[in-house]
Order: C-alpha cells, then structure tokens, then sequence
C-alpha cells in the first residue's frame, strides 16, 4: 500500500452466507477510494438463478421481480475481476464478502482473488473504542455519515468508503507514540487491516495537551482537585427561592420542593431512617441531591447507594445538574470495587508478550486507544456485552497498590479513586460495594438510598458465599496440565536449561496436586454423607441442609479448607513469580512461549479470586442458619465432583441494621417502596419500626392520557400444558407486535423465553421484526444495548428487564407481561423464606409472595412511561389478573387505570389506534376487567 493506492471499498447483499450451499450474490457494490476521494463507484443487481428468502427481501427491500431482468454473475465476473485488479479490496466484515466473493469467481471458472484487504469493522473496534454497536449503520449514525439505504450494497459501499476516510483520520489524530503501538501489535488483525494502518502512519503527530506518555502508553493527566468545598448557605425554604434556582433551565415540580424540604429537615434536625416514594417523572434524584448540598461537604459526605453500576453514572449526570443549577461545584466520585479497573502495570506487561492470538490483540489495541481519552480506567466505559476474554483476567485491578518502583504507580486509577473518594463532597456507590464496604466511612455520613425496593435482596446477595469445588478443581489440573504435560509444550519445557526453576517447577505440581487431592476429598465425603438417601442420579439436583446438617459441614470441613487456603496461596505465589519472571526476561524464551505465561497468569487470577471466596466462607458463615440458606448443588448427579457449596441469605435484616450503624439519617427513596399504599414489607425487609416517617410523592404523569391496560381473559392457564401455553404465547406476541412499535416482552423463566423465540422465527414476525431474546440471541446487557439501537425490535427478557432501563418515547411504546410475577415457589430461597414465615405464624402468601408481585408488576408496568410525553400499552397475558381475588388485588397497584379485557385480536386494533391517535374502539367492543 502507498499514496496511490486505489481501495476498492465493496459490498455484497446475497441470498444467504454460503456459496457452497447454494447461496448467491445479489447485488454488488463498489466505491473506489484514492486520495481520501471516492472516484468511481459500481451499483449492480444480480440475478442469482434462485429464490430469494423472504428475510432477505425484507432486510434488502429487493423483490425477486428486481432481479428477473438483472445478469448472471458468470456475465458480470470477467469485468468485476478487472475492475478489482490492482486494487486494495475494503469491506465492513472484510471475512464475509472477500471470500464469498472470491468463491465466486472460482464458481463460474475465474481465478480467486489475491487482493490485499482491509476490515473496517476492526479499524472501528480499535479506533472507536468506546461505542456499543459496530453496524455499519450504527457507525455511520454516530459519525453523522450520509447513510441512506442500508443493507442496499451500493448504498453500504458508499457509507464505507466515507467510513474508512473517517476512522483513518482519526488513527492518525492520534499521538505517535499511539499509532506506533497500533502498528506494533497489529499483525494477527485481519487479512492487511494491520498493514493498512502501517501505510498511514503520521510520524510527527503531537501529543495532545492533557496528555502523558508513561512508557508506551498515552493517559490523560489527572486534575487534582482544588480547594475544601463547604455546605451551600441559605437553603431556599420559599417555593420562589426555589424557582429562583431552577430557573431558567428546568421547572420545579411540586413533589421535588415538598422531597426537598423533608430531606434537609430530616438531615439537620429530626436525623431519623425516613423512607420515600416518589412517583416517576417527579425527579427524585436531583431533588435530593439539591437538599443535600446544602448540608453536606468532605466532612460529611453524602453517600448515595443505587442498584446498579449503570444507575451511578446516570446519578453522576444528575450531580452536574444539580452542580449547573447551584453554580457552584459538587465534588462526587463513582465508588466501585476494584476489578471494575484496569491495572496499569498488568496491562502494559501483555503488551510485551509476542504472538498473542487476534482476539487478544483486538482488545490490547482497543484498550490502547481507550487510554487516550479515559479520566477513570473504568472497564464498563468499553461497553462491552463480555468481559469473559482471559485478557481482563490479567489486567482487572486487585485493589493492592502498584509498586513504588512502577512507572505507573503515580497513574493508578484505582488509588486516585480511593483518594477522591476521601475529597469528594456527593459519593455515589451501589447496593453491592455499599454492602461490603460499609466500615470504610468512619465518619457518619448521610445515606440516601435509592432504588430501596432491591436493597435488601441486594444486601443478601453481597452476603452469599460459594465454594465452588468443581471450577475451583477444574482450573487447577489445568494449571497442572501447563507446568508439566508430555505432549505438549509446558514450563517444565519452557525452563528446560534452568535445573532451578525446574525443580520449583516439580514442587508447584506437587502443592496442586496436593490442593485437588483436598477439593476431592471434600467433594467424596460431603457426597458420601448426604448423598446416600438422595435422588442423585441424573440431572442438576441440590439439597439444602438444615442447621444440624450445616454444623456437622462446619466441623468436616474446617481442617481441609484451611489446608486448602495455604495450599492455594502457595501456587499463586510461585505463579506469580513466573509471569514476572517472563515479563522481566522475555528475550530469554522463546517466542511460542508468551502464551503459555499469558495463560498462567489468566489462572493465576482466577484461583486468587476463588481463594477469596474460599477465605469468606468460614465454618462460622456455615453453621450460622437463621437467616441463610446453606445448600449443596450437584451439577451432575453421576459426578460427585461437581458438587458445590452454596450459602445465602434469604433474610438481610441484620446485616442491614449493622450497616446502617456508620451512617447519620438513612433515606430509602425509590418510585416502587408500598405495597397497597403502606410501607410496611419494605420496613420489615429493612428491620425498620413501623413508626418511620413515611413520605408519599405521586407521579406528575397523566397516566389516564398516556397509558392503556388490557388483559386476554381466553389465555390458557400457565401451570397447564406447556406446549399449549407457548404456543398461545408465539401467536398472541405475533399478533400484537405487527405494527410499528418498539416492544418489550417481559417472562418469569428463560425456559420460557427459548420456547417462544423458537415459536416466533418460524412466523411472519421473524422478517419483520428484530427479535431479541434473553439468553438466546445475547446477555441481557448485550440485547438492551441492541433494543436502545432499533426502531423496530422485539425483546423478549426476564428479570432484569422488569426495572432499571429507560426507554423513552418511541424507544418503548408496548410492553407485554406473558405471566403475573410470582417467584417460582420451588426456588430454595422462596422456601426457606416460607418457612420462617410460617414458623413464625404469618401466611407467606400474604407477606411474602403477594407483596413481591405487586412491585414486579409495578415496575414492569413502570418501563412503559418515562416522560411526559410518552405514550404506551399495558398487555398481560395471563388470565388470573382478573378471574382471582389476588389478581384483582394487583390491578390496585397501576395507577389509577382499569384493565380492559378483550381477545387478543382486539387488543392489537386497540392498541395501533391508541398509539397512532386514532378514534378508539366503541364500548360495546370492550369490557372492563
């Protein structure tokens, strides 16, 4: 490649992905790029002497009868193959449309292609490492590229091209030292695309101001913070004032100034637990933010806990609101564990490792450019659906301080955060870190929690431990198997001229050997114990163990899990010492050797976090029972080695209210904290006196004008025929998705989810619509991504799409509840908890079941309007919503609407008009609930 070189930036749409199978090209398109200009460009159908599949046309919009007229390819290929010669053949998944083109040309007797080629879906990847979605129309949407028909190929071949010139313009943006980094790691990229990136190198790039160069790496320049911020005098007690400072940017909103008042009142005066719930849309979060500010400062904090890592930075948005509207500054800090950061020093020791495989090296030179432009180091800024590669293994922070010797020390993400935390006025954390690190604020600070309904449940889980003797065994033999395999190339090979480092080589294997000789002798005596009298024979089976049965483990296990903690020490020691060895002296192996450390050190950290685990799981954590559940899994019923240990929670009472102890006038705010318009299952829950203060601020939406509810009294029961169930399920979805309309399909079960998506792709609904599915299609983080992208998609999801997601406006105007949000009464959790109600006298139906329903369903419910402008349908498809006395009870918990009943069929006519404001149907058509 050099200056002159033409790009043949190509594009194929075809009938399917595999010429070998029959599929063929349909149309071709091509826009030629020298200079950074496109100079020529090809735009031709092609008849593919076959059908063309109806998702094809629906994705393409070309109809068959497009192509009746259009040549064969044999008549197109002599003329494509000259126009492509000499040419540097670019493509957005280069791998797709480079060989099914060439495959081609070998099919009608041309010679395959030879070209150099380029991958802009890589070069994206790399240089964009920031974004969610890699779509070419994604990219093009975000980059503001004139994209005007997609998945058109003369269309796509265009956009392309203009995103090559993009992505290579900012590549050599870049600082030198950057783009020489690049170009030093991208040989494993695809086809030339690490070429590519060699010709348009710009060697006197500058570095940028804020910028620093530590060792190969560019960092942004930390900003220290200045001066001591104190509380805001005057707090503006008049609704004017109040007014005053909202304005002119936002309108205060009723329910904001009476939270306000009751905020700070209780903060400097009453200092008293106080529980709030705020209606959606009334804008609860900067309403106690604002109050807090002018109580708060680096003396006494104010910490505030949500549900999720995604909701703390949404908070942090809110602060600089708050900041902007007070003008003047608010000092937060987003407070996460430690692996949610990168180790710097890790990070740039991969780097030295040579021969690292594509899928490695993609995600180095990502994180490289991401080290230009990130202030945190915060992983999740990547946006990635999986941090699963061995990579982050390696280079997640563990929370110790770098050495002082590190170049990186001064730079440390994690360290400057713990630092910032002590400085920061606003600490914004979640319900997890705050569960865990609650002795880390000595100094009695306020705490709002939000999202309070979760808190407890969240609390719990922080709680849980696991000792997980199968993965734990797994990743030693594996560990096993690459310090000494015949067969294969090891560190005992590796070694083979140190009789040293060969001899501590032989004492490593020995302690794992040793380690997995202690996890099978728990796993042999715990089976033999439990599992004489039990039906383990196939399958996933578990077995939860009274509290007897959790002392006689306590007692069994004390000895061999303390040996196993030295044990695993030990190992991860002498691992240690080698991956530093190799990155000390990497000129001493040879080449092939570099993934054999990198592997070590991927399960070095892997049994360091299960030694963790193993560490909180004391006998003390065993035994005790009131409030937990301990339980053995068995994965396969014909392995005793698959059996785990599991300890959890089912009551967070009193981890709470020891919590609670280190901080001054705990809130508890969230827009779903009654059940039947009393606080008293989330007191309970908190262990909280039923004499709290209790606040109630309602919604400022007009639901009545902005939301319908029906139900479909003919669906068949849930517990009956579970074929006949999701079939009706597939046909009802079907129905009521066809129209233009985003739509969010919530289910109680993955099971559940995979049989209808299996249902809906053999429908018209499949070509129509995208449909994503809960773990069929991606994660649930992945398909939320994805959903917040589309404009016509289909998503079906369980637990975690009941709450916590706002998709305003048209990005969510259906919502469908397949099932009433009942927990599944075989769960271990759910019996224990029904237990200890009943022990206690209490129905757990009533005061437990009942109550949990009501705030799923108000939160699935709460998806559908998230602004005052939003417009939207309510379908539940399970018929006990009206023919129950409970289920009628849960209507009481949407606000202020009456379900309407109809067959589905008229559902989906009534919903079209109520969405596109149309006359809606009579009353002799409908009936109420």
């Amino acid at each position: 490649m050099n200056p002159d070189t033409i790009y043949a930036v190509l594009d194929l749409e075809t009938t399917g992905t595999s010429v070998k199978n029959g599929d063929r090209i349909i149309q071709f398109g091509c826009a030629f790029l020298q200079h950074g200009q496109i100079v020529d460009t090809i735009s031709q159908l092609v008849n593919p002497e076959r059908g063309v599949p109806e998702a094809i046309q629906q994705l393409t919009h070309i109809h068959p009868d497009d192509l009746l007229a259009a040549p064969y390819f044999a008549e197109l290929a002599p003329t494509l193959q000259t126009r492509l010669a000499q040419t540097v053949i670019v493509a957005h998944n280069v791998n797709f449309d480079y060989p099914f083109l060439s495959a081609e040309f070998e099919r009608v007797g041309l010679p395959a292609l030879t070209n150099q080629a380029v991958d802009t879906v890589e070069l994206a990847q790399i240089l964009l490492p920031q974004l969610g979605s890699f779509r070419l129309s994604d990219l093009t949407r975000h980059l503001q590229i004139q994209h005007d028909h997609p998945h058109r190929a003369d269309s796509d071949a265009i956009s392309t091209a203009k995103l090559l010139t993009t992505l290579t313009a900012q590549f050599q943006a870049l600082p030198q030292a950057t783009q020489a980094l690049l170009v030093r790691l991208s040989a494993p990229l695809a086809r030339q695309t690490g070429a590519y990136l060699q010709a348009h190198q710009t060697p006197k790039a500058p570095l940028p101001n804020g910028s620093v160069q530590v060792g190969e790496l560019i960092l942004q320049r930390f900003a220290t913070a200045s001066g001591n911020p104190q509380p805001i005098g005057g707090y503006p007690w008049s609704a004017a004032a109040k007014r005053a400072l909202f304005a002119p940017q936002l309108r205060l909103r009723k329910a904001q100034a009476t939270m306000m008042d009751a905020l700070y009142n209780n903060a400097t005066v009453t200092k008293t637990p106080l529980m709030i719930e705020v209606g959606t849309g009334a804008g609860k979060t900067l309403a106690y933010l604002l109050a807090y500010a002018y109580c708060s400062d680096t003396q006494r904090q104010l910490v505030v806990a949500t549900a999720t890592t995604v909701l703390q930075t949404q908070i942090a948005q809110q602060v600089r609101q708050a900041a902007a509207l007070l003008q003047q500054p608010l000092p937060a800090v987003i407070v996460k564990s430690a692996r949610h950061f990168i180790d710097l020093q890790r990070f740039a020791d991969t780097l030295a490792t040579p021969h690292a495989d594509r899928l490695t090296r993609l995600l180095q030179m990502k994180l490289v450019v991401w080290l230009t432009q990130t202030h945190t180091g915060d992983l999740s800024e990547l946006h990635l659906t999986s941090y699963r590669a061995p990579l982050f293994a390696r280079i997640r922070h563990r929370g110790q301080a770098l050495p002082s010797d590190s170049a990186y020390a001064e730079y440390d993400f994690y360290h400057r955060l713990k630092a910032q935390q002590h400085a920061a006025t606003i600490v914004i954390t979640n319900h997890a870190y705050l569960a865990r690190h609650a002795t880390e604020w000595a100094d009695q600070p306020f705490l709002v929690v939000d999202e309070a309904q979760h808190f407890a449940e969240h609390v719990a889980a922080a709680h849980a431990r696991s000792l997980d003797f199968a993965k734990l065994r797994s990743h030693l033999q594996h560990l096993l198997r690459l310090v000494d395999h015949p067969g294969q190339h090891s560190l005992q090979a590796a070694y083979a001229d140190s009789q040293v480092m060969r001899y501590q080589l032989q004492s490593l294997a020995t302690t794992i050997t040793n380690a997995i000789a202690v996890i099978e002798g728990c796993q042999q005596r715990l089976f033999r114990h439990f599992g004489h009298d039990q039906d383990w024979s196939s399958g996933f089976a578990e077995l939860p163990l009274t509290q007897a049965q959790q002392q006689w483990v306590a007692t069994a296990l004390t000895a061999p899990l303390r040996q196993l903690a030295q044990q695993l020490a030990a190992v991860n020691a002498v691992c240690a010492q080698l991956v530093q060895d190799h990155a000390s002296h990497a000129d001493h192996f040879m080449p092939g050797d570099a993934a054999l450390f990198q592997a070590v050190s991927a399960l070095s950290a892997t049994i360091a976090a299960q030694a963790g685990d193993l560490a909180n799981l004391t006998p003390e954590v065993i035994a005790s029972g009131a409030a937990g559940l301990c339980r053995l899994q068995l994965a396969n019923g014909h392995d005793h080695y698959s059996l785990k240990l599991v300890w959890e929670l089912f009551s967070a009472t009193e981890k709470i209210q020891a919590l609670l102890q280190h901080f001054t006038a705990p809130v508890f705010v969230g827009a779903t904290l009654m059940v039947a318009r009393r606080f008293d299952f989330l007191q309970q829950q908190l262990g909280l006196p039923q004499n709290t203060p209790t606040l109630h601020l309602r919604s400022p939406f007009h639901y009545r004008q902005q939301a319908q509810v029906f139900v479909d009294p003919q669906a068949p029961d849930p517990a009956q025929d579970a074929t006949v169930y999701y079939d009706y399920l597939a046909h009802a979805i079907a129905t009521l998705v066809r129209g233009p309309q985003q739509t969010l399909v919530l289910f109680t079960s993955l099971a559940a989810i995979a049989a209808v998506h299996q249902r809906l792709l053999h429908t018209p609904i499949a070509a129509e619509k995208e449909l994503l599915a809960q773990g069929v299609t991606g994660s649930a983080e992945k398909i939320a991504k994805r959903f917040a992208l589309g404009d016509n998609s289909v998503l079906l999801g369980a637990a975690s799409f009941f709450e916590g997601i706002d998709y305003p406006d048209k990005l969510l105007e259906l919502v469908i509840l397949t099932r009433l949000p009942f927990d599944a009464p075989n769960d271990p959790l759910v019996k224990a908890r029904t237990a200890a109600l009943k022990l206690a006298g209490q129905d757990p139906f009533t005061a437990d079941a009942m109550p949990r329903a009501t705030i799923r369903l108000r939160q699935s419910f709460g998806r559908l309007i998230r602004t005052e402008h939003d417009r939207g349908a309510f379908v539940v498809l399970d018929p006990r919503f009206t023919t129950t006395r409970y289920g009628r009870q849960l209507q009481h918990a949407l606000p202020n609407l009456k379900p309407m009943a109809l067959p589905v069929a008229t559902i989906a006519q009534y919903v079209q008009a109520w969405l596109t404001h149309q006359p809606l149907l009579s009353k002799e058509e409908t009936t109420h609930a």
